[in-house]
């Protein structure tokens, strides 16, 4: 039997679901984060347990009755470092890797600026009179990270980023992801681009690099055309800040989404965009991505980004911001056809239920 512990709203039902078939011999705990498991629709199919009660001392004494342990996410209220000390070494230990557990440590190296928004957020912190306070409570030991047998991880790229930084030699990679195809797309899967809007970032946060999009669109907007910014969770001086800053160079180009959207209603506002730019030089809205893809978007990424370089290598039409993104016209110009069916059909291989279930399976069986 394996154990799935899980810890967030979001992601819960979607790995429940994947793992609920009777081969997957799967059982499912709960160990939540916050209040908002109403919103976890599978909640009868898991076992809720709280961290520090009863149940989860008799929880940290069964951890050997298991073949394997998956643990999805590793920094919510760091109650797995309780998990990691207490397995028996029979078991084998599973993360599915969220990416915050690592690039977001105080010792992580790894650059998260373009050039201005690093002067913006340099700026702020000695306007506050103070450097960025960085909270490192949630952060688990390096030496915990070592009872990891697997990354768990679509993009090979990331497995092998956190191998080095962790130097643990013996993790080996498994492919998975939360979101097929359809749960991503949803009626959309048959749709194209029908507009020449153009989205950037997907959040407030400081890594989407806003600062250094929006001065190059000031210059090469076309008329009528609309710049989405998703603001709708994240730091609120982002939001703030990047809200009247895009106001200031775009005018009415500016398009600001301060409320969050159903899945139906954002994607319908992707629909009307030819342009994406996400320069993120830390792999983040990979969902944005892959609708834009799918869609027929001129998807542009950093090749900062270690998600610029998966996308490339599985096969994908992805085009660079430091090499790509220049005044030409063609930019915000859709794709031509042959492109758009090429990203499609990597998808298909890649996202599709067919293959998710495949690599799945092959999770269950490293962990049986």
């Amino acid at each position: 039997m394996i154990l799935h512990l899980l810890t967030d709203e979001k992601f819960t039902d979607y790995a429940i679901a994947q793992f609920s078939a009777p081969e997957m011999k799967s059982e499912f705990v709960l160990v939540p984060s916050n209040n908002m498991m109403e919103h976890v629709k599978l909640i009868d199919r898991c076992t809720i347990v709280r961290q520090g009660s009863s149940e989860f001392d008799a929880l940290l004494n069964r951890l050997g009755d298991y073949s394997g342990i998956v643990l999805h996410g590793m920094h919510w209220g760091g109650w797995q470092k309780y998990i990691l000390q207490r397995v028996p070494e029979h078991v084998k230990v599973a993360w599915v890797f969220w990416g915050g557990e690592i690039y977001g440590r105080s010792d992580s190296a790894l650059s998260r600026y373009a050039p201005i928004t690093n002067f913006v957020v340099r700026i702020r912190e000695i306007m506050n009179g103070r450097k960025k306070c960085v909270n490192t409570s949630w952060e688990l030991p390096i030496k915990l990270y070592q009872r990891i047998d697997y990354c768990l991880t679509d993009e090979q790229e990331e497995c092998e980023y956190v191998r080095e930084f962790l130097k643990n030699d013996h993790m080996q990679h498994l492919w998975y992801n939360y979101y097929d195809l359809d749960s991503t797309l949803g009626t959309l899967k048959n749709e194209i681009c029908n507009g020449n809007n153009i989205v950037v970032g997907n959040s407030a946060t400081d890594t989407c690099n806003y600062f250094d999009v929006i001065p190059y669109l000031c210059r090469c907007l076309q008329k009528e055309q609309k710049v989405i910014l998703p603001l709708s969770y994240g730091a609120s001086w982002i939001k703030n800040v990047v809200s009247k800053y895009a106001k200031f160079c775009l005018g009415k180009h500016s398009m600001p989404l301060y409320e969050y959207l159903p899945r139906e209603n954002y994607n319908r506002l992707l629909q009307s965009c030819s342009t994406m730019i996400m320069d993120q030089y830390l792999p983040q809205a990979q969902g944005n991505i892959i609708t834009g893809l799918w869609l027929g978007m001129r998807v542009f990424l950093s090749e900062n980004n270690m998600t610029y370089r998966y996308f490339k290598r599985i096969g994908c039409k992805i085009y660079s911001i430091e090499r790509d993104l220049n005044r030409n016209s063609d930019v915000f110009a859709l794709m031509k056809q042959k492109d758009i069916d090429t990203n499609q059909e990597v998808l298909l291989k890649w996202y599709s239920k067919e293959n998710m279930h495949k690599r799945n399976l092959e999770i269950v069986k490293a962990l049986s």
